[in-house]
């Protein structure tokens, strides 16, 4: 029958599937500083990279349009590791930066960008023709530069931004500056090439076909259950409206991804106290949560039980969470993570640029960046009503310090 969640353990069931429960506790260790990123590029059977790519591939996609963001996005879920190690994953074509959906660029697994882009390219690609009819760019402008580029990269050649540009140029081909990210949207939406090796401090643009060594070949309503259960997975509840929301399908697609994951026994619906809303959860998401001590996983046999227990019964966990973090970014209803009242102090203006976040016990109560002051390196700042604990504060700036190769990491808490 069908559980029914307090809003605790619906949190806890979040915190647990997005990585990011238990990191208070010493879980991150030191992040690793020997030798350089091209130095650990050549050492195979370093786990390190393997480990962020395991990290890329448990959460599917994560938001990847600030770079620094989507690295730390990474680095915060994967204990022990630091920023060259994602590097060395990226080096070694485990992870890619792409538009997997929505129109908007992601870290995911190589292997997995294909099939994602199989289920979502319609979608979006629907409405490049109007796009390219607003940049004034022809059909066979279009096409001119897409075959240069494709030349350029031929071979296992790699291009950056500028690069690109120059290939362009000395073909003598008539393109603008506002293009640029447009066509390299096209070919990377199109599955054509994608953003792999990291030169210089940001991936490059090279073919899809000759960088992915090993791409997974789902279509239909393989891939569709696939994507429904990977996004669950990674997400802890979600209703059908976040799936939708989060993939950029149809309403009706989305709920059909979950039924088909549901038939296949990979995916459970439950119900959370107050919400009129279906959600939908692993099944072994929900028994791991009867037997750390949740009342509302542990009733499942009957309708109508209630968690009662949850995240903040077991201690106040502080985390640094990125921009543009899954924590927030994962979901159309966030009052779980973050007091609605809070969200323009998160999203200023609404204009979709998600600000760094402070996060205790699962609860978004603050945002930071990093500081502008001397001897200071990180700058927290509360929500209102909120209280930041800077000594509880100081380990977990010391693990973002460590990510980065610092040391001796400071914060500073208004």
């Amino acid at each position: 029958m069908t559980v029914e969640l307090g809003a605790a353990d619906l949190l806890r069931l979040r915190m647990r599937a997005l990585g990011l429960e238990g990191l208070d506790r010493g879980a991150h260790g030191a992040a690793r500083s020997a030798g350089s990123a091209s130095d650990r590029d050549r050492d195979h059977d370093d786990p390190a990279p393997e480990r962020i790519a395991s990290t890329a591939r448990r959460m599917l996609a994560s938001q990847g349009q600030d770079w620094r963001s989507a690295r730390w996005a990474l680095g915060v879920r994967t204990p022990g590791s630091a920023v060259d190690d994602v590097t060395a994953a990226f080096n070694r074509g485990l992870i890619v930066r792409s538009w997997p959906m929505r129109g908007t660029i992601h870290v995911v697994a190589a292997e997995d960008i294909g099939w994602m882009q199989g289920v979502t390219g319609h979608r979006v690609l629907a409405g490049a023709p109007k796009r390219r009819e607003f940049l004034g760019m022809s059909d066979a402008a279009l096409d001119a530069l897409v075959e240069t580029a494709v030349e350029a990269m031929s071979g296992g050649r790699s291009l950056d931004r500028d690069e690109l540009s120059e290939v362009w140029t000395g073909a003598g081909l008539e393109w603008r500056s506002n293009w640029r990210y447009h066509l390299i949207w096209w070919l990377c939406q199109n599955g054509i090439a994608t953003l792999g090796p990291v030169v210089d401090g940001e991936p490059r643009l090279v073919l899809a076909d000759d960088w992915i060594a090993s791409p997974r070949r789902l279509e239909g309503d393989e891939a569709l259950a696939e994507f429904a259960l990977r996004y669950a997975g990674a997400r802890g509840p979600v209703t059908a409206k976040d799936f939708a929301w989060w993939t950029g399908l149809t309403a009706r697609d989305a709920r059909r991804g979950l039924a088909l994951a549901a038939e296949a026994g990979r995916l459970a619906p439950l119900r959370v106290a107050d919400s009129p809303a279906e959600f939908w959860a692993a099944p072994e998401a929900l028994d791991e949560l009867s037997g750390s001590g949740g009342s509302g996983a542990g009733s499942r046999a009957g309708a109508g039980s209630r968690a009662g227990s949850g995240i903040g019964s077991r201690g106040g966990a502080w985390l640094l969470l990125p921009a543009f973090d899954e924590h927030l970014l994962g979901y159309t209803d966030r009052s779980a993570q973050l007091d609605p009242a809070h969200f323009e102090r998160i999203v200023p203006g609404r204009n979709g640029m998600f600000l760094a976040t402070v996060v205790h016990d699962g609860r978004v109560v603050g945002t930071w960046k990093r500081g502008t002051r001397k001897g200071e390196d990180v700058s927290a700042t509360a929500l209102p009503g909120e209280r930041l604990d800077a000594a509880a504060l100081a380990p977990v700036a010391e693990r973002w310090g460590a990510f980065h190769g610092r040391s001796g990491t400071a914060i500073a808490v208004a």
